[in-house]
């Protein structure tokens, strides 16, 4: 794409499948099925993406970029409503998705990838340097699980704990999401060896993803391989 002509252009096959097999992944470990993209989608994630790019230094990301934006479009607009954001480009923003760094009240993007109703996606992003965006509401995904815990019941692999080698999921929160279990005023009880290890418990903001989530934060430890 191009900022100097507002064309948003588009990814690679190749960059588009390797962000959706790490999607994928980070699915598959919390036992979920697979998505894929759809053109449409991608399209409009694209678009979503330049945007950003084109007004990142002055205005940052917004899902309602307003109508003064550089390269401002319909299609674009609607990309950044419904869509994860991020600063980054496409592989390395999944990632950051699943740590969730500066949205500790909603766990929003995390609990997004792991949605029962995810699917089909969209994926767009303007490469190193600019911007990349996942359009994922409205979808029709129906995996039908209960709750969905992130990390995951079972063996779970040190490197997802801490995919940029910098912030973990201790320093951001784990999560666990439900549809039809209220959790708010759940108890948690995490324990090694055992022994009970001190968290930190909160509500999360409703409606992203599953619509009940509560965060649990280690408070004083972490994990180890």
């Amino acid at each position: 794409g191009s900022v100097a002509t507002c064309m948003a252009g588009d990814i690679s096959a190749e960059g588009r499948a390797n962000a959706l097999r790490l999607f994928n992944l980070y699915r598959w470990l919390a036992d979920l099925p697979a998505v894929q993209t759809e053109a449409a989608r991608d399209r409009q994630a694209q678009a979503c993406a330049l945007m950003p790019h084109a007004n990142w230094r002055a205005s940052g990301l917004s899902h309602d970029p307003p109508e003064s934006w550089t390269c401002w479009t319909e299609e674009g607009h609607d990309g950044s409503a419904s869509s994860n954001i991020s600063g980054g480009p496409g592989v390395s923003s999944v990632d950051a998705y699943m740590v969730d760094n500066g949205n500790e009240t909603t766990m929003g993007h995390r609990r997004i990838v792991l949605s029962n109703q995810l699917g089909p996606i969209g994926l767009g992003s303007t490469g190193p340097g600019g911007a990349s965006c996942m359009q994922n509401l409205r979808g029709m995904g129906d995996a039908g699980k209960a709750w969905v815990a992130w990390p995951p019941a079972g063996a779970f692999p040190i490197q997802a704990y801490s995919p940029s080698g910098r912030q973990s999921l201790a320093d951001t929160g784990w999560s666990i999401q439900a549809e039809d279990i209220e959790l708010d005023g759940a108890s948690v009880t995490v324990s090694s060896d055992g022994t009970n290890l001190a968290v930190d418990v909160a509500p999360l903001t409703r409606s992203y993803g599953n619509s009940s989530a509560i965060r649990v934060r280690p408070n004083g430890w972490d994990v180890m391989a």
